[in-house]
């Protein structure tokens, strides 16, 4: 399978060299994209020089900081438009420990979508205290109010065929950060019936700082909102296949 491993970046320098060297171990002869955010610590001119001896390596730069969502789709557009069969976002501080690349690689094979999953038999996450009781509050409002049948909707290591991607209307979703993970969840699982999850053990960063602040959880809650009222309205039409 054909497949580009997409990383979102912003100040990501302490990681950025070791990830792209762990998922050419993990993931040989595959493409890497990195969608930089202007990065002030660097992050991009270390990736340029990565890839003057790197032909698997390609980078997408852009003026600033316009939130983790809009990279995705970014990221997902560079996949559907260069003929990838599959892309598999994972991201740049090892709390996504590339070596279960293979494990999506192998699920992609069989389903359209493929979640490492941190709540289902198996997984664990190493937050504190704190970030693991928002964290299990935000997937259960998804599950709950935005109808997705899934254990695990926030955690953005996943897998997508792009077979998929070209079927969903990708310019209706609206979030520009982390609730992007959740919002477009709710329209996969309205597209397709072939989704699965694995269990991950989800490292808290060693290195960096976290992005996630108090401003992303709001935004969270509101598209919760926002997609319930679809729900309810039944805006969104099935299309199993």
């Amino acid at each position: 399978m054909n497949i580009v491993v997409g990383v979102a970046t912003y100040n990501e320098a302490l990681n950025i060299e070791r990830l792209i060297s762990e998922i050419h171990r993990y993931l040989p002869n595959q493409k890497v994209l990195i969608l930089d955010d202007n990065s002030p610590d660097g992050t991009a001119q270390i990736v340029l020089r990565l890839m003057t001896t790197d032909p698997l390596l390609r980078i997408i730069r852009r003026p600033g900081k316009l939130g983790l969502g809009s990279a995705t789709l970014t990221m997902m557009k560079y996949a559907t438009e260069n003929n990838f069969e599959a892309i598999i976002i994972m991201d740049a501080d090892f709390s996504h420990d590339p070596k279960e690349l293979p494990i999506i690689s192998k699920l992609l094979e069989q389903n359209d979508f493929v979640t490492g999953s941190r709540y289902i038999p198996g997984g664990k996450c190493q937050y504190g205290v704190y970030r693991t009781i928002v964290s299990k509050v935000a997937n259960w409002g998804a599950r709950n109010m935005a109808g997705i049948p899934l254990h695990e909707c926030t955690t953005a290591y996943r897998g997508f065929k792009t077979t998929l991607l070209k079927r969903m209307p990708l310019d209706k979703i609206k979030s520009t950060g982390y609730s992007f993970q959740v919002e477009v969840l709710y329209y996969i699982v309205r597209h397709t019936k072939k989704v699965t999850e694995f269990p991950i053990v989800f490292a808290d960063r060693v290195l960096g700082v976290s992005k996630i602040n108090k401003k992303e959880m709001i935004m969270s809650a509101i598209t919760l909102l926002r997609l319930l009222k679809k729900r309810i309205m039944r805006e969104d039409a099935v299309d199993f296949q």
